[in-house]
């Protein structure tokens, strides 16, 4: 579920692992880091474009081998200075479009995001989010520019940006009110409320276990982590907040 009304966006974060949300539908990037083919095949049913970022493409081709010609993307993009020539080779044989993205000053899953959001545009696709996995994990600086471009997303789409492994998951909430669905059974008990990119003045939300009112999160003063659900609230979290806030929350694979 995802719908914005001028007061009130409604995200349901972990719809794009809900086998029961057939409906969903989602624009999938995979980035260079270490995949769960759980986490991948539950993704890859919902995902009418499908994008592989450089070095992705040498996960993706590791962890299908046992059956590659039904893991073909729609699009794969970078410098590529990761990729394998060999597997970039039988992607192009077998139909996916390839797409150099030199320019240094972007990181590949922000120039792999830009093209992700033309061609949703170009093919009038209905998407409810866009899904990249792969984001956490190996090294720390890879962390941050992804979340950075989180950040970046906000000039390029309105479709909500999720960050997403096997263990946790990330998005980037609008300033105004967020009501949050978390009751798919894929939420793990942790979650938090990080104010990444500078001070949050006023934070205020309802639906957790540890609640602010009205208060300022800010490094080197008060963050939300570690944070969990009030089981009394029925799966729905509300916040509100005067600035961008990342939403993080832990993610329970069957």
């Amino acid at each position: 579920m995802t719908s914005t009304s001028p007061t009130v966006t409604e995200l349901t974060p972990l719809a794009c692992l809900d086998p029961q949300n057939e409906g969903v539908k989602i624009a999938l990037i995979v980035l260079n880091q270490p995949q769960s083919l759980g986490v991948l095949a539950a993704l890859w049913s919902k995902a009418v474009l499908k994008a592989v970022t450089d070095g992705g493409v040498n996960r993706l081709y590791n962890i299908t081998k046992h059956n590659t010609e039904s893991w073909i993307p729609d699009l794969i993009t970078g410098d590529f200075d990761s990729a394998s020539p060999e597997n970039l080779q039988f992607y192009k044989d077998k139909g996916s479009e390839v797409i150099c993205t030199p320019d240094q000053d972007y990181t590949d899953f922000t120039k792999c995001l830009q093209l992700v959001v033309k061609k949703i545009q170009e093919r009038n696709l209905q998407v409810d989010y866009v899904v990249c996995v792969g984001a956490f994990g190996g090294r720390m600086d890879q962390v941050m520019a992804n979340i950075n471009t989180l950040y970046e997303a906000r000039s390029l789409t309105t479709t909500p940006v999720i960050l997403l492994d096997d263990v946790s998951m990330a998005c980037l909430l609008a300033p105004g009110k967020t009501a949050l669905h978390v009751r798919t059974g894929g939420e793990g008990e942790w979650c938090g409320l990080v104010p990444v990119g500078g001070t949050c003045q006023h934070v205020t939300t309802t639906g957790l276990k540890w609640n602010l009112n009205d208060q300022p999160l800010k490094f080197g003063e008060l963050i939300s982590t570690s944070n969990t659900f009030d089981q009394s609230a029925s799966g729905l979290v509300w916040v509100e907040t005067s600035d961008p806030l990342l939403w993080t929350m832990g993610v329970k694979m069957p």
